[in-house]
């Protein structure tokens, strides 16, 4: 069934208008009520980094002794506009219920179907994490929104294997087709053109198409990014760790620590990070602090990876220096 929006949204603020005003019209009843938080995931449990950002943040929130309610927007096992938007509904409603102090919000659909068009310039203090490199594609920040972007050490990743591959001209982005990476096309074009790569993007559906497109870049392309997997559809982690052993020719990278068994080298982000700061970022605004004063922020924390089996395999050998700041893969 077809969700008119339009209807929805006005079903919504039916709902949330006197919610907030009766939130802003109550007198304060002191430090004894506990504060609440509502968190909504991007994606699924069990999804790599989006795990991580989400441990970070409960740990540092329920052990500060706030409520938390977690909620899975699940958009890249249901990538449908229409199936996002439906559990967008769901989760409104219960943030009217539940009556939450901040929002959190992680990665990109929650801030483009969610914050964007419903929480923007409102009442309730809303921060995300997890955005890839820009915040300004939604409008972002406002008054009641901040949060922390996610830059990945692309740029540092590359320039470490151009020194051992300096005629690597040419990289294909074999990636999932979702809102993140859609994004970085349009955002990544100048680093790649400052790093003088020729690039091509391979958004794929199902694990069968990554396949194809894996075989076609090791035979085209000088070097190969893999940014993540989670919404490629029947993604099976064990074949294809055998597929890439079995057909690596070329150098593969990744920023991010769970695509390790598909790639030689990783620079990668430490996923904690994001989630640590959205936590500490909602605990200074449920004492006070005012969420057009804090800015945006971005992650910091970075790790080095070698997996010592493709590397094998491409007949990668290591400077000592850059051997000892990595954690092995086998």
């Amino acid at each position: 069934m077809k969700i008119n929006m339009k209807k929805v949204k006005l079903l919504i603020w039916s709902f949330l208008l006197p919610v907030f005003l009766l939130i802003s019209c109550t007198p304060p009843q002191g430090n004894t009520e506990k504060k609440k938080v509502y968190y909504v995931n991007s994606y699924h449990k069990g999804y790599g980094s989006s795990d991580d950002v989400m441990n970070g943040l409960l740990t540092k929130l329920e052990t500060s002794g706030v409520e938390v309610k977690v909620f899975f927007l699940d958009s890249k096992n249901n990538a449908e506009e229409d199936k996002i938007k439906q559990k967008v509904e769901t989760a409104l409603k219960e943030i009217v219920d539940y009556q939450p102090d901040v929002l959190v919000v992680s990665d990109d659909n929650a801030v483009k179907y969610l914050v964007e068009p419903y929480f923007k310039n409102q009442e309730l203090p809303v921060v995300f994490c997890g955005v890839n490199w820009s915040a300004e594609q939604y409008g972002l920040p406002v008054k009641n929104v901040t949060g922390m972007l996610e830059v990945l050490p692309l740029k540092k990743n590359i320039q470490t294997i151009q020194e051992y591959y300096p005629n690597a001209k040419n990289i294909l982005i074999l990636s999932e087709n979702s809102t993140s990476e859609q994004n970085n096309t349009q955002i990544l074009g100048p680093l790649y053109e400052e790093l003088e790569l020729n690039t091509e993007y391979a958004l794929v559906k199902d694990f069968e198409e990554w396949k194809t497109r894996f075989l076609e870049g090791n035979q085209k392309f000088d070097l190969i990014y893999l940014p993540t997997n989670g919404a490629i559809k029947n993604w099976d982690d064990q074949a294809a760790e055998s597929f890439v052993q079995e057909n690596i020719k070329v150098p593969i990278i990744t920023c991010d620590d769970f695509m390790m068994p598909y790639a030689f080298f990783g620079l990668t982000k430490v996923a904690e990070e994001q989630g640590e700061w959205a936590a500490a970022t909602a605990l200074k605004i449920m004492e006070g602090a005012s969420t057009d004063e804090i800015p945006l922020s971005e992650n910091k924390q970075t790790k080095a990876w070698l997996n010592q089996t493709l590397a094998t395999k491409i007949g990668f050998l290591p400077k000592e220096e850059l051997y000892k700041t990595c954690d092995i893969v086998q």
